[in-house]
Order: structure tokens, then C-alpha cells, then sequence
């Protein structure tokens, strides 16, 4: 969080928790994402996607097939 510095983050790994996620909301003031993966099967495509579309939402993702500027 203090490298995130108040700007949009999203963090992966395989332990947030709802303590996490309730600091996260009381102390940064930008957008943020936590999610968990599994640590059985690791980042999945389905975390992938999930991560992907949070991006997008949040405006920092490039829609799937266009390019990065």
C-alpha cells in the first residue's frame, strides 16, 4: 500500500483475507483490487480474466485485441 502511494492497485495472492480487504478500504483512498488465488493451482485463467476485467473497469487495461499505446 504504500508503494500503491493512493493510486489504483490490484494485488493477487493466495492470502487476503476479509481483515485485508477492510484495511485496504479504510486506508487507500484509490481504486483497489485484492484477490485471492489458490495456492493449489496458482494464477489460473480465470484469475487472468478476473484481474483483466477489474483493469479494464478501473481504466488501466486495453480492451482484448487492441493494442497498448
Amino acid at each position: 500500500m504504500r508503494w500503491a502511494a493512493g493510486r489504483t492497485f490490484a494485488w493477487a495472492d493466495d492470502e487476503v483475507t476479509s481483515i485485508d480487504r477492510a484495511w485496504v478500504a479504510v486506508h487507500h483512498p484509490g481504486q483497489a483490487l485484492l484477490h485471492r488465488v489458490d495456492p493449489a493451482t496458482g494464477l489460473t485463467d480465470a484469475d487472468y480474466l478476473t484481474l483483466g476485467q477489474w483493469l479494464r473497469r478501473a481504466g488501466l487495461g486495453h480492451e482484448p485485441g487492441s493494442r497498448p499505446q
